[in-house]
């Protein structure tokens, strides 16, 4: 029953490696985290960013391992992709790319 309570954690520096990822991709001002849950059902993690404060700008991203998060190399799709072709890189960067995040926004999940 206490495993119904569970309720998946992520940290700032896994969050750092989703912005890492969104920006080999992506033109990125701001990522705003909203939620990250768990579908018990698959196992799959879902987290809920929102894209430079942009309301049409909202996509929910699979992550199938948790332990996923633990590395910054990798690149992730936002979808629906139609919502973020004008912000979309003319060449996505390779998964292992050095890319900064230096200069992004970042809203964590759980700060106001």
């Amino acid at each position: 029953l206490a495993g119904c309570f569970f309720k998946p954690q992520i940290t700032k520096e896994q969050q750092n490696n989703v912005v890492t990822w969104i920006a080999r991709g992506y033109e990125v001002k701001e990522v705003e985290f909203i939620s990250f849950t768990k579908n018990e059902s698959t196992g799959t993690y879902i987290l809920k960013v929102k894209i430079n404060n942009d309301d049409s700008m909202v996509s929910n991203l699979s992550i199938f391992r948790y332990e996923y998060l633990n590395s910054q190399y990798g690149s992730i799709a936002l979808s629906p992709g139609d919502d973020f072709e004008s912000i979309k890189k003319k060449k996505f960067m390779d998964p292992n790319e050095k890319v900064s995040i230096e200069g992004i926004k970042i809203k964590y999940l759980g700060e106001k």
